[in-house]
């Protein structure tokens, strides 16, 4: 029997080719879940849906009405929520000196406010032995220039996920962050292909290579399943980079 028969699945921004949310419903299906995916840009999550036998639906995450509407549909569809994973997030990169107020509140309110809008619709949904995952970064912990508004966000929302595990463990409802370091996938190809960063990231990486998105999905299923007893956890997948650090744009040779 698969580690999640029974169990029905929800994944917020499962529409990227190659990405992380694709990687984690294909591991879940094939557990034995059942599937809903959601994303702003529907169509693409309806072609991963098609072979997962799955369902997707459209989301706003920065509307926290879409939210509670894709919980209450996967209810009215499914009958029941056991695992809630939000892939969806965004990403902002710049300089303290330059530092905008519109950059910081758009960030946060897609990094923070959203995600945690996720857990409370969801733990509302869920039985006893529910698990809710937001993806995080190691950005959240390590440093390198520019990235101050994105590692602040990932850093609040582990926060948020350290005291709604408090509050919904009386529920018995487990609330983690997954925390992957620098991998290789469609979005982060454009900073892989400037020259020398992925050596220098591998330099810096004891395990000497990017984590992959199978592995992160790997990760994700076990903080699926009712083998997992944690909460409140961050659940890295980066080979070990945390020991050491982030590398400087300084350190990016010629290849």
């Amino acid at each position: 029997m698969g580690r999640l028969n029974g169990k029905v699945a929800l994944i917020l921004g499962a529409s990227t080719r190659g990405g992380i949310g694709e990687a984690i419903a294909k591991a879940y299906a094939r557990a034995g879940a059942k599937i809903m995916l959601s994303a702003r840009r529907v169509e693409d999550a309806e072609q991963i849906a098609s072979e997962v036998s799955g369902k997707a639906l459209r989301c706003d995450v920065t509307r926290e009405e879409d939210i509670a509407a894709l919980v209450a549909a996967t209810l009215e569809h499914y009958g029941r929520l056991d695992v809630a994973v939000d892939v969806a997030g965004g990403h902002a990169s710049e300089p303290f000196d330059t530092l905008k107020p519109e950059t910081l509140r758009r960030i946060l309110e897609i990094n923070v406010v959203a995600p945690a809008m996720f857990i409370k619709h969801c733990a509302r949904s869920m039985s006893p032995g529910g698990s809710i995952i937001i993806v995080s970064s190691h950005s959240s912990e390590l440093t390198t220039p520019g990235i101050g508004p994105y590692a602040c966000s990932k850093a609040s929302i582990e926060r948020l996920v350290q005291v709604a595990a408090f509050e919904y463990g009386a529920k018995q409802i487990r609330v983690n962050t997954l925390s992957p370091s620098m991998l290789d996938t469609p979005m982060s190809k454009p900073a892989l292909d400037r020259p020398g960063l992925r050596g220098a990231y591998e330099k810096e990486t004891p395990l000497g290579r990017l984590a992959t998105v199978d592995e992160v999905a790997g990760t994700a299923l076990w903080l699926a399943s009712d083998e997992c007893f944690t909460t409140g956890d961050r659940i890295r997948v980066g080979g070990g980079i945390h020991l050491r650090r982030f590398p400087l744009p300084e350190e990016f040779g010629s290849g």
